[in-house]
């Protein structure tokens, strides 16, 4: 086989990923596990209730989910870069769902 044959084999098998669903799943996942490792990295000696009560207390749990999002700009990218538009469609739904929630969460518990 030559290159060019490699090529076209690689990108058939490679479009498969271009699909909105892999992609909103990707943009739900990236940050649920920034978050996590988040918790496990920075506030280990909590539990996730005393965990979850700090972020209330110091009126941080919005700011910190808003900052759990930002995963989905290199995988919005990474769908990008092989013309994955799906994909890449779907990571940016998933963000702006994301966005929506921590919004309303902003309102439901007064942090504006």
């Amino acid at each position: 086989m030559d290159n060019e044959h490699i090529q076209q084999w690689l990108n058939n098998k490679l479009s498969r990923l271009n699909k909105f669903w892999l992609g909103f799943i990707l943009g739900i996942a990236a940050p649920l596990i920034t978050l996590i490792i988040t918790y496990y990295v920075t506030f280990d000696n909590y539990t996730l209730e005393e965990f979850y009560n700090f972020l209330l207390q110091f009126r941080i749990l919005t700011k910190l989910l808003s900052l759990c999002v930002l995963p989905n700009l290199g995988i919005f990218f990474l769908f990008l870069y092989p013309d994955f538009r799906r994909a890449a469609m779907g990571t940016l739904t998933a963000t702006f769902s994301l966005a929506v929630i921590i919004i309303l969460l902003q309102a439901i518990l007064g942090l504006f």
